[in-house]
């Protein structure tokens, strides 16, 4: 699975939960997270095409997996 597609699965499930929040402020929040998730995933198409130097997502996993390496900022 490419990161974008990761991505737009998260804006999906997001979009789940604004379906089942009552609360108009949460709702605008969740929807606000799902467009977050959708740029993302756009980004991550275009970039895709040119390579990426930076995968935040990928360097999150790499520190769990290896908690001494330090992030590469």
């Amino acid at each position: 699975m490419t990161r974008a597609e990761q991505y737009r699965n998260l804006a999906k499930e997001v979009r789940g939960r604004v379906a089942r929040e009552k609360s108009p402020v949460l709702k605008a929040e969740w929807e606000n997270l799902a467009k977050t998730y959708t740029c993302l995933a756009d980004q991550a198409e275009q970039n895709g095409l040119a390579g990426t130097t930076y995968d935040p997502i990928a360097d999150a996993q790499e520190r769990t997996v290896n908690p001494k390496k330090r992030s590469r900022r």
